[in-house]
C-alpha cells in the first residue's frame, strides 16, 4: 500500500535543515550524519515531487515551496514534541497547559496575579505560546488562548474576562502643558487609537456630547502595551481598557483628566475548543481566572 505520509525522520530531518540553515547543525541537533539527514531531505523531496532546501554558502536555505511546507508542518512537529515531553513528565495528566495569549494582557493583568493560581494550582505548569492573530484558528498544540475581541470566533467557547471598561488617560505633564481643565480642550491634544479598537473614540465622544472632536485623527497601535508607553512619554490621550493602565494609576504616571468611562462591546475573552473543557489543567485555570474577571 502506498503511504500518503512522510516518514517521522524525513520531517524531522527537514525541520531541523530548516531551523538551523545548516546541514551540519541539523545533523548534530539530530545526533545524526551530515550525509544523514543529507538523505533523509533527498528522500523527502523525492516523496513530495518538489524542491525544499537549496544550497546557499556553506549552508542551506529555503525554497519558496520549502518555506511554504515548513510553515505548516513545523507547529506539528512542536505538538509532537510538547506531547511527547508532557507524557514523558507525568502519567498522563501531566499538569502542563499550554497558553497563548495577547501580549499586553499577559504582561501588565496575568503574569502579576499567577502566583496566586500557583498556590490554588501547584500542579498546574503554564507554557506560553505566541498569540493569535484575530482571524487564526485554534492551533494544535495551544489548549487555551487569551483573545481580545468582540467574543465570536469560530468552533470554539468563549468566556469574558475583562477589559470592556475603557478609560481615557493622558501624562500629568502633557495636562499641565496643554492646560487641559475641561473636555472641551481635548481638540488640543494628539489622540492616540488601537487599531483592534476603532469605535472607542467615537462612542466616547458620543457618549460625553462631544461633537467637533477629531475622532479619527492620530497615531494607530497595534498593541496596547505601545499606546500606554505613548501616553506615559506624553505623546498623546489613549482610550485603553482600565485593567491595562492599574499601575500607571496607581503610581501616577497616568491621570484620567475628565470624562466618566465608557463601556465597550469587547474585551478580553478565554478561548478554548469544546473538547477540552474537561482537562483537569484547563477546568483549574478557568475556574481561577474567572473567579478574578474584571477584578
Amino acid at each position: 500500500m502506498k503511504r500518503l505520509c512522510p516518514t517521522i525522520n524525513e520531517l524531522l530531518a527537514f525541520d531541523a535543515a530548516a531551523r538551523h540553515q545548516s546541514l551540519t547543525q541539523a545533523a548534530n541537533a539530530l545526533c545524526l550524519t551530515v550525509s544523514a539527514v543529507s538523505k533523509q531531505v533527498t528522500s523527502l523531496e523525492a516523496f513530495i515531487g518538489r524542491q525544499l532546501l537549496q544550497k546557499q554558502g556553506r549552508g542551506v536555505t529555503l525554497t519558496s515551496h520549502g518555506r511554504v511546507y515548513w510553515q505548516k508542518i513545523s507547529c506539528s512537529l512542536r505538538a509532537l514534541e510538547m506531547a511527547t515531553f508532557e507524557m514523558q513528565s507525568g502519567d498522563g495528566d501531566t499538569g502542563v497547559l499550554t497558553v497563548a495569549s495577547v501580549p499586553t494582557f499577559l504582561t501588565k493583568w496575568l503574569i502579576p496575579r499567577l502566583p496566586d493560581f500557583r498556590k490554588i494550582a501547584p500542579g498546574v505548569t503554564l507554557s506560553f505560546s505566541q498569540h493569535l492573530g484575530m482571524f487564526e484558528e485554534m492551533p494544535v498544540g495551544v489548549d487555551v488562548a487569551i483573545r481580545y475581541g468582540h467574543g465570536e470566533w469560530p468552533s470554539v467557547v468563549s468566556d469574558y474576562i475583562a477589559g470592556k471598561e475603557f478609560v481615557l488617560i493622558a501624562a500629568p505633564s502633557l495636562v499641565k502643558a496643554e492646560g487641559l481643565a475641561s473636555i472641551s480642550q481635548l481638540n488640543a491634544c494628539t489622540l492616540l487609537h488601537h487599531e483592534g479598537a476603532p469605535t472607542a473614540w467615537p462612542q466616547w465622544a458620543a457618549d460625553h456630547g462631544i461633537a467637533n472632536l477629531a475622532v479619527q485623527s492620530g497615531p494607530r497601535f497595534a498593541q496596547y502595551s505601545a499606546a500606554i508607553q505613548a501616553v506615559v512619554s506624553g505623546l498623546g490621550a489613549a482610550l485603553v481598557p482600565r485593567i491595562l493602565v492599574l499601575d500607571e494609576l496607581a503610581n501616577a504616571s497616568v491621570v484620567m483628566p475628565f470624562g466618566q468611562p465608557i463601556t465597550v462591546n469587547q474585551g478580553h475573552y478565554l478561548c478554548f475548543k469544546a473538547e477540552r473543557t474537561e482537562l483537569p489543567t484547563l477546568a483549574a485555570f478557568r475556574s481561577w481566572i474567572l473567579s478574578h474577571a474584571a477584578c
